[in-house]
């Protein structure tokens, strides 16, 4: 007794000491607070925290192009066979971590920095960034914590969340904001700038531009029409967006090994260590469509740049691995009635159905990967040999040398024609910028490609002057619907952009003809995505969403019903 009595008496002495050592510590003079921090430091880990919460994917799922890009049918829905049950919420717990606890939080620490170095770039550029994620945040989820998050500091660990309409408000003070910092030519710029070099010019650009969809979004709500449309036109008048490719706003990914995040993500999806391990699904429709849609009935001049077909058609792909294929050569009956394409499109494509949730065969060698643009794959070099067979393997095509294409200079022109034809009844103006952008997508995937290295053939590229000829034609005949032919092709040009793809079915209900479910009953639409489980689990406050009849966001009062 008297021996445990005295463990116990020690047990209490070393932990008094401890307790005055770390006291000791945590006031010592000599510790690096916050206001010691580097702004040049936290401004780096802020833009490229920024591209991997674009970019994340984790066990092959990833906010814009798992979750999004499905429901747009660029690549397949695949967990489940009806909406409620295809988007968990741990899918997004790393979005929400990068969002919050590494893009907001840098940002929130350091504007005040900033401010009081008199470093107006800095400042400039955290408002446009924290506006985005924000704006981001509320397109894909709803209603998410603004005004209290980033308090932990105060003792805040279940902040509310505010209403989308609140945050977009703040958000667009916020490029006010930054427009102003940006034009203050007092103070050092930035020391490194992976976006824009420092150019206060093309920040600014970037927030007229992020504005510009910003107001699109709310020219879908009657209430707000209006007004976002008056401003639109200011915009516009302004003369001050993205329309050409050195002031795209996107992130370059590396190539080396380590770090791991250096290659883009989607490209280690389906390049594996060894050959033929491609894992992901695009949407067989969208194959299709890029290859030889239906109504055009012209090859797209991008397809090559966007795929890269590992086999030349189904037959070889039986030959490769008898078990690679494993669903019947005709599809369901509504697939039959609606012309769908189904499991395999010829020649070689291989992806996926829209709600195909039937498990995975040995298909890793025989599926359609993801090509030069964006991702730095391969480009798809097979003249029409159908034994064909060349597997995917890291290292091939860019190495994974992709970009981010957060906001590109096509999208600028699709927006302005969307404008015009839906705002401004302007059929002859909407057609030029429809033009113009087309050319812009064609010419900027091809010029990527090039510069990783890779041209096509002389003659494989399918002609950009046909396709466009074609798309003119059909878009000047009285019974087109032209807003559809205008929206469908910004659809086709969102390839690895899934964000502004789902923006743009919610707000125009285009396009018309995405891939039926395979499931003819397959629920409610994802009109916003699930809350991530790391927000519901561990915050008091967040609200309660039900899978099966997600919410829309607040400027989507369309009333579209989508598929």
């Amino acid at each position: 007794m008297k021996k445990l009595y005295k463990v116990m008496i020690l047990i209490v002495a070393m932990t008094v000491v401890m307790s005055c050592d770390l006291e000791k510590d945590l006031n010592s003079p000599n510790d690096v607070g916050l206001s010691a921090a580097d702004p040049d430091l936290l401004m780096n880990k802020v833009q490229a925290d920024f591209a991997l919460f674009h970019s994340k994917v984790v066990g092959n799922h990833n906010i814009l192009t798992s979750g999004v890009n499905q429901v747009i049918r660029h690549k397949a829905m695949v967990n489940a066979d009806v909406y409620a049950r295809a988007y968990r919420p741990t899918l997004f717990d790393e979005i929400w971590k990068d969002a919050y606890q590494k893009v907001l939080v840098n940002i929130e620490t350091m504007i005040p920095l900033a401010e009081e170095k008199n470093l107006n770039v800095h400042v400039g550029v955290g408002k446009i960034m924290k506006a985005l994620t924000y704006v981001t945040l509320v397109d894909v989820f709803g209603d998410v914590p603004f005004t209290e998050a980033i308090k932990g500091t105060e003792g805040n660990f279940n902040p509310a969340a505010d209403g989308g309409a609140a945050i977009y408000a703040a958000a667009l003070t916020l490029l006010n904001e930054a427009k102003t910092s940006l034009a203050n030519t007092a103070g050092l710029g930035l020391t490194r700038d992976i976006y824009y070099g420092g150019s206060r010019a093309r920040w600014t650009t970037l927030a007229n531009s992020i504005e510009l969809k910003m107001q699109l979004n709310l020219t879908a709500d009657p209430a707000t029409k209006a007004a976002a449309a008056a401003r639109i036109q200011a915009i516009i008048t302004a003369n001050d967006l993205i329309d050409t490719d050195a002031e795209e706003f996107a992130y370059r990914w590396g190539t080396v090994s380590v770090p791991a995040i250096s290659r883009n993500p989607t490209y280690q999806e389906y390049y594996g260590p060894g050959p033929g391990q491609a894992g992901g699904d695009i949407n067989n429709k969208f194959l299709l469509q890029m290859y030889r849609d239906k109504v055009l009935g012209v090859q797209d001049p991008r397809w090559r740049y966007y795929f890269y077909r590992q086999v030349g058609s189904r037959a070889q792909a039986l030959i490769a691995d008898p078990n690679s294929i494993g669903c019947p050569t005709v599809g369901p009956a509504h697939y039959l009635a609606a012309g769908e394409p189904f499991c395999f499109v010829e020649p070689g494509f291989m992806g996926r159905d829209h709600g195909n949730d039937s498990g995975k065969n040995p298909d890793g060698a025989v599926l359609t990967c993801v090509g030069a643009y964006p991702y730095g794959g391969r480009i798809d070099t097979n003249d029409g040999n159908a034994s064909y067979f060349d597997r995917s393997q890291l290292g091939q095509g860019g190495n994974g040398a992709g970009i981010e294409n957060i906001y590109m200079s096509w999208f600028t022109d699709f927006m302005l024609a969307e404008v015009a034809i839906r705002l401004n009844n302007d059929p002859v103006g909407a057609k030029a910028l429809m033009l113009s952008g087309v050319n812009k997508s064609i010419n900027r995937t091809r010029s990527f490609a090039n510069g990783l290295g890779m041209t096509l053939p002389a003659g494989l590229e399918p002609s950009p002057v046909t396709y466009t000829a074609t798309l003119g034609g059909y878009y000047d005949l009285p019974s087109t619907d032209k807003q559809e032919v205008i929206l469908k092709e910004y659809w086709k040009s969102l390839w690895g952009n899934g964000l502004e793809a789902y923006n743009l079915y919610r707000r125009t209900g285009s396009p018309k003809d995405l891939q039926l479910s395979l499931n003819p009953a397959p629920g409610t639409f994802t009109y916003s995505m699930v809350y991530p489980s790391n927000y519901v689990n561990l915050n008091s406050s967040a609200p309660v969403k039900d899978p099966a009849a997600l919410p829309r966001v607040f400027w989507d009062k369309t009333g579209f019903t989508l598929k």
